[in-house]
């Protein structure tokens, strides 16, 4: 069981996931059928996977917190496992990454979110075996803000917001200067050097 002092937190996140997930799934079903049809982007698939994931894995922690009597380590073993799972089958869309020109974001993604996840798996095991540590559960916390920030930084791509944040700056850095490494010219860039 939690202590006392982090109820507060997790019943917040609780609602906040709850309606998070609710939002994504209003999105999703507005046009189904660039997520999940036969002719939908793998990018858009992997940015709901991603965000559908985050979110649950919150929604899920989050909830079984308040459960009294209820060993919180063993569950958060168990509900780590299949987010990070999923977090491995994203690699599967490495060609899509490289076709969409999006190889360095969705690195940079992909080793944010399998860090979370593996981080959880292994503080559930250290709560299993000392479930009185509230640095554990102080640790599990940030773990969560930042599952939030994968959640939501994914749910606002699929929605086709733009990239303009510090990940995307610095990850179109890289990608360009990879390219003129490799004599390419970075889309749509001209014979001259100026953009089109």
């Amino acid at each position: 069981m939690v202590p006392a002092d982090y109820q507060p937190f997790f019943t917040a996140s609780v609602a906040a996931s709850a309606g998070l997930i609710g939002l994504l799934f209003v999105s999703v079903s507005i046009a189904p059928e660039r997520v999940f049809g036969p002719a939908a982007e793998a990018t858009r698939q992997a940015q709901a996977l991603s965000a559908f994931t985050a979110l649950a894995n919150i929604f899920f922690l989050s909830l079984t917190s308040l459960i009294p009597h209820v060993s919180f380590g063993i569950v958060v073993t168990i509900i780590s496992i299949p987010a990070l799972l999923q977090t491995l089958a994203l690699l599967s869309g490495w060609s899509q990454w490289r076709a969409a020109h999006i190889v360095w974001r969705g690195l940079f993604l992909f080793l944010a979110s399998a860090t979370i996840y593996a981080s959880e798996l292994q503080l559930g095991i250290e709560l299993w075996r000392a479930p009185s540590n509230s640095g554990l559960v102080t640790t599990l916390l940030f773990l969560i803000l930042g599952a939030y920030a994968i959640g939501l930084g994914r749910a606002w791509e699929l929605l086709g917001a733009p990239r303009s944040g510090l990940v995307s700056n610095l990850a179109a850095l890289v990608g360009l200067r990879s390219a003129k490494a490799r004599g390419h010219k970075p889309d749509g860039e001209t014979a001259g050097g100026k953009k089109t």
